[in-house]
């Protein structure tokens, strides 16, 4: 079935606040699963995820399903090399600093035959597709350039930091212990890519809805953190041990914040709106916690619990239960602190970092990891706000103002511009940019403003504006009437204005070509809804012309739910 929404004209502004900003993900859709175009859909739009930052991938069923494990060349074919290439092609490589993995991906790299030794596909994502000494894997002693400490190796504890400021660094003039003296330059083009995945739905995973509801409550999460509901639970059971000593100092730390945690012997089993849960234990049950909180995370340090054909609890019960995230190995970890979250979790968390920007900040060895939930669930974030100024329609040069407001008191802002998905302006104290249209078509544009506070964490807020551009005289328009042509088949029909006419019509959505046709004014272009996949999407018409000029119409918003009935 399908049903259009309200078409997208004019002023639209987006106010939620972010630590990791949606321009800086590379969203990665199964285009061979339904539930992975659903779920990816359904986030791209309530996280506001560029249409140029989608990709999709051709992952067979014999990837993702089963045990979900791919070889190592399996996974550079199936995913690195496309991933990366498609990024490169829709320019914007450069600014991606975390991928997020919609459902239906595999999970798991056979990188020995030892199980000990194999990684996730998040641990393969953040090494860039490189594998350190087998060794070090095995024993945890591989050690994240953005783990924050402390544990055997890095003494100290190290505030929370945007993946952004990592990757540029803080400057020469920040004062820093010497043992982070990196922090200053940042990691440049040592950056490791952390990744997240949505959900996991296959065997003995989660369902879709359950995916979704992470979604949904990551969102309601944002900026309306619960200041108590966080448990550290102790046992005699080496995997509570183990992790034990972190405890006691992140209750101080967050108790710095205003945030009341929990060093406990008890399971909180009954307890309402618990932010999270950290404990160690072959079996728990998140099902006896009558609720979480909007953002909150549960873990329970223990072997396979991403390992869906092994016993023990796995971490999905946590996501069933109404966690927003959790944390799990796809192999046998043994009790190492180093392969989980350590307690400044919270810690992070508290200081506005995202989920994702939280789990890899505490996690001193991740590469056995799989991480999923809402990676953009931000609920400790400072909220602010910005507009842009200017024209809903130009035909000549003109320049928008973007004006940022928040909170915090004597806030600096830097403001950065984004056309069509793309930076054209980067981060600086100039909340103006002034747009030149010879080398810009005609029609639809979409200028975006993100403007974020000079911080160690970055929060930022984006704002969007169409634009319609007429300098040449050309124009395309969605027609209203739609006619169904199949079940799953739907014709439109579009009109081109203007003296002069293109040579090909096609529907598009985001970067994908639904349908091309050479030009005629009774054309019909074909929208495939499975080509889409179901939940809340956007496409345009586009007109391109001989000169190679592609012009775009409003979007269109459609909402698409498979009937099953025919």
């Amino acid at each position: 079935m399908l049903k259009f929404l309200k078409i997208l004209m004019g002023m639209f502004i987006a106010v939620n606040a972010w630590a990791q900003m949606p321009h800086e993900v590379l969203l990665l859709v199964n285009k061979q699963s339904q539930p992975s175009k659903r779920v990816a859909n359904t986030f791209a739009a309530v996280r506001q995820i560029p249409e140029r930052n989608i990709v999709y991938l051709d992952i067979p069923k014999s990837a993702y399903g089963g045990s979900a494990t791919v070889s190592p060349e399996e996974f550079t074919k199936l995913i690195w090399e496309p991933a990366n290439a498609a990024a490169k092609k829709q320019g914007i490589d450069q600014q991606i600093v975390a991928w997020v993995y919609s459902v239906d991906f595999p999970i798991r790299v056979t990188t020995d035959t030892n199980d000990r030794r194999q990684m996730s596909v998040g641990g393969m994502t953040f090494l860039r597709n490189k594998m350190p000494g087998l060794s070090l894997i095995e024993e945890g002693k591989y050690l994240s350039k953005l783990f924050a400490g402390p544990n055997e190796r890095v003494k100290i504890s190290l505030n929370a930091m945007s993946l952004g400021m990592q990757k540029k660094g803080l400057g020469m003039e920040a004062k820093v212990p010497p043992e982070a003296a990196w922090l200053q330059k940042g990691l440049g083009d040592r950056m490791p890519l952390p990744s997240m995945m949505l959900g996991y739905i296959g065997e003995n995973g989660n369902d879709v809805e359950t995916v979704l509801n992470c979604i949904k409550l990551g969102v309601s999460s944002d900026s309306r953190g619960m200041r108590s509901g966080i448990n550290f639970v102790v046992s005699d059971d080496v995997r509570s041990k183990c992790r034990e000593y972190q405890f006691y100092p992140a209750v101080n730390e967050l108790q710095q914040r205003g945030i009341t945690a929990n060093v406990t012997t008890n399971f909180p089993a009954g307890q309402t709106m618990v932010m999270g849960v950290l404990s160690g234990a072959e079996k728990v049950d998140p099902s006896s916690i009558k609720s979480f909180a909007p953002g909150a995370m549960g873990e329970h340090l223990t072997s396979w619990s991403a390992e869906f054909q092994r016993p023990q609890t796995k971490m999905t019960e946590w996501l069933k239960a109404g966690a927003t995230a959790s944390a799990g190995a796809v192999v046998e970890p043994y009790s190492n602190p180093n392969k989980f979250p350590s307690a400044r979790f919270f810690v992070h968390y508290a200081s506005g970092n995202t989920l994702l920007e939280s789990f890899y900040q505490s996690i001193a060895c991740p590469v056995q990891t799989l991480l999923l939930g809402d990676p953009m669930a931000k609920p400790y974030a400072v909220p602010l706000s910005v507009n842009i100024l200017g024209a809903d329609a130009i035909e000549s040069d003109f320049t928008y103002l973007a004006t940022a407001k928040c909170r915090a008191a004597n806030a600096k802002f830097l403001y950065s511009f984004m056309l069509d998905g793309k930076e054209i302006q980067a981060a600086s104290e100039e909340n103006s940019v002034h747009l030149r249209l010879l080398h810009l078509s005609d029609g639809y544009h979409e200028l975006r403003a993100v403007a974020r506070i000079v911080s160690m964490v970055e929060f930022n807020a984006s704002a969007s504006k169409a634009i319609m551009i007429n300098r040449m005289g050309r124009s395309i328009v969605i027609q209203p009437n739609v006619t169904r042509l199949a079940k799953h088949e739907h014709g439109i029909k579009v009109k081109v204005l203007g003296a002069q006419q293109p040579e090909k019509l096609r529907l598009v959505f985001g970067e994908l070509i639904l349908d091309e046709q050479v030009y005629d004014s009774n054309a019909e272009l074909v929208l495939d809804e499975l080509a889409v996949g179901e939940g809340p999407s956007r496409i345009r018409a586009v007109a391109v012309y001989a000169d190679g000029t592609e012009v775009s119409s409003v979007p269109m918003n459609i909402g698409i739910k498979f009937n099953t009935d025919g």
